[in-house]
C-alpha cells in the first residue's frame, strides 16, 4: 500500500506540473492562450502543402535533368612508323618523326531522350583542336513507334563500318576504302528509318536519307543532293548460337566540274594506251558518284573459348576525284581555278576475324584491306611510257592499288571494363609495277619497300565513360 501511494502521488504531481507549465507558456503581453488543436492542424497542413509544392518542382527538375546523358570516351595512343617524314605535325609531314604521342580521338557527348523526341550533340576534341561530330534532333511517330526523321549532321547510312562507332573499332581506323569514298563519316542531310522494336519485321532496318555529299564540315559546292540508302537484316539462330546480320547499300550522286581553267577540264581512261584523256569545256557540268556495297557479319559462340566474329563488306562505284584518288573533290578555294575532275571507277572490301578469348577478355584480330582506286588498269599496265606523260594524262600514284594486312590484340582490363588496351600492327602493300624503271613511281616496282609501304605499329589506350 506504501508503494502504491507513493506511485499514485508522483503521477499527480507530474500532471500538475505539466498543466503549470501549458499554463504559463501563454504570451504574457497578448493574454494570448496556447493553439487549439484545430489550428495546429491547419498549420500542419500548410507545412505539408510547402513540402508538396517543393517536392514537385525538385521532381520536375529531376525529371527533366535524367533525359540528359553525357558519354564519351578517350584515345590516347603511341604511333611508330619504319621511316621518317610519316607522322603529320598540323597536318603537314614532318621528314624528322617517325614516332609520336596523340590523342586520336577525345569525344563528348550529350544526348536528350524524350522517348518519341532525341536530340544530340557530339564534339571530337585532338591535339588539332576541336571539330563537330554529331549534331542531330531526331524525331519517332507516336503510334508502330517504328519509323523516325533524323535530320541534322549524322553518319551516313551506308554499309557496316561508315556508322560502325570508333570506339567499338577493332582496328585503329577503318578501311581503306571507307576512308576514301566517306571521310569523316558524317554528313548534313535528312533521313528516314524504318525499325520495328517487336513485330513481324523486327528483323528489318531500311535507311534513307537526301545529304549535300560535301561531309558535315564542309559547304554544299553544287545545287544537286545525294541520295544514300541501307537495307539491313538480322537473322538470329539461338539455338546453335549463330547471328548472321548483313544489308545491302546503295549511293547516287552527282559531282559538278567546278574547275575554271581551259572552261573546265575533265579526265576519263583510255582503255587503248592506259592513261588520261582530257576533254576541256567542262565547267559547271555534272559527273556521277555512284556507289553499291554489300556487308555480312557473323557471330558465333563458340564453345570453350569464346565468341567468333568474321564480318566484311564490299564496294564498288564511280568515285569523281581530282588527281589522286584520296582526294575528295570539292572546292579548296574561292572562286576554284584549278580541281580538274578525275572520273575513276573504284573497288574495295575489307575482312575481319575476330576471337574472343573468355574470360581472360582477350580479343584476337586479324584484318585485311583492300583499295583498287582505278580498276580501269592493272600493276602491268604501268608503263614509263604513260607514268612520265604531263601532267594530268600521266598515270599517277592515286591509281595504284593497296593492300593491308593487321594484326591485333585487345585488352579489357577486368577490374575496369570502360579501359580498353589495343596493340595493333599494320602491312601494306602497294601493287608491283614491274613494267615502271625510272620516274617517280619507279620505287613502286617493288611492293615491299620501306619507301611505299610504312608499316605503322598502335599502341592505344581508350577509357570511355
Amino acid at each position: 500500500m506504501k508503494n502504491a501511494s507513493l506511485i499514485v502521488l508522483s503521477m499527480l504531481t507530474f500532471i500538475s506540473l505539466n498543466y503549470a507549465q501549458t499554463k504559463d507558456s501563454a504570451d504574457p503581453d497578448t493574454n494570448r492562450t496556447p493553439a487549439s488543436t484545430e489550428e495546429k492542424i491547419t498549420t500542419l497542413k500548410g507545412e505539408v502543402d510547402g513540402l508538396n509544392e517543393s517536392y514537385a518542382e525538385t521532381k520536375s527538375t529531376v525529371a527533366a535533368l535524367s533525359k540528359i546523358k553525357v558519354s564519351g570516351y578517350i584515345q590516347a595512343q603511341y604511333l611508330v612508323n619504319d621511316v621518317m617524314n610519316v607522322l603529320s605535325l598540323n597536318g603537314v609531314k614532318s621528314p624528322y618523326v617517325r614516332q609520336a604521342f596523340m590523342i586520336k580521338r577525345g569525344r563528348l557527348k550529350t544526348t536528350y531522350d524524350a522517348g518519341l523526341c532525341q536530340y544530340v550533340l557530339e564534339i571530337d576534341v585532338t591535339q588539332d583542336g576541336v571539330g563537330m561530330k554529331d549534331a542531330y534532333a531526331s524525331f519517332k511517330e507516336p503510334w508502330m513507334k517504328a519509323l523516325s526523321l533524323t535530320v541534322g549532321s549524322m553518319d551516313r547510312p551506308f554499309g557496316y563500318e561508315v556508322s560502325y562507332s570508333s570506339s567499338m573499332l577493332e582496328s585503329p581506323e577503318r578501311s581503306k576504302m571507307i576512308g576514301y569514298l566517306f571521310p569523316k563519316e558524317k554528313d548534313l542531310g535528312a533521313m528516314l528509318e524504318f525499325a520495328q522494336e517487336e513485330g513481324p519485321l523486327s528483323f528489318l532496318n531500311v535507311k534513307a536519307g537526301v545529304y549535300n555529299g560535301m561531309t558535315n564540315i564542309l559547304n554544299e559546292d553544287n545545287d544537286y543532293k545525294d541520295i544514300i540508302g541501307r537495307i539491313g537484316f538480322k537473322a538470329p539462330f539461338q539455338e546453335i548460337g549463330l547471328d548472321i546480320d548483313g544489308g545491302v547499300s546503295g549511293y547516287k550522286g552527282l559531282m559538278t566540274d567546278v574547275d575554271t581553267t581551259t572552261g573546265g577540264r575533265a579526265y576519263s581512261m583510255d582503255a587503248s594506251n592506259h592513261q588520261w584523256d582530257l576533254t576541256t569545256g567542262q565547267k559547271g557540268k555534272t559527273f556521277d558518284r555512284q556507289y553499291f556495297g554489300a556487308d555480312l557479319q557473323l557471330f558465333y559462340a563458340t564453345p570453350v573459348i569464346g565468341g567468333t566474329c568474321v564480318k566484311g563488306e564490299y564496294v564498288q562505284g564511280k568515285h569523281p576525284t581530282k588527281a589522286g584518288a584520296d582526294d575528295f573533290y570539292s572546292i579548296t578555294v574561292a572562286p576554284p581555278t584549278s580541281d580538274a575532275l578525275f572520273n575513276r571507277e573504284i573497288m574495295g572490301y575489307y575482312a575481319y576475324f575476330i576471337q574472343n578469348i573468355d574470360p581472360a577478355n582477350l580479343q584476337l584480330v586479324v584484318k585485311y584491306d583492300f583499295w583498287d582506286p582505278n580498276t580501269k588498269i592493272s600493276a602491268t599496265d604501268f608503263t614509263n611510257a604513260n607514268t612520265s606523260l604531263t601532267a594530268g594524262a600521266a598515270l599517277t600514284a592515286g591509281d595504284i592499288a593497296y593492300s593491308t594486312l593487321g594484326l591485333g590484340l585487345l585488352y579489357y582490363l577486368p577490374w575496369a571494363q570502360n579501359i580498353r588496351c589495343m596493340l595493333f600492327y599494320e602491312i601494306p602493300k602497294n601493287e608491283k609495277l614491274t613494267n615502271v624503271t625510272n620516274g617517280t613511281l619507279a620505287k613502286y616496282a617493288n611492293n615491299n619497300t620501306s619507301a611505299t609501304n610504312l608499316n605503322l605499329l598502335t599502341a592505344r589506350v581508350q577509357v570511355k565513360f
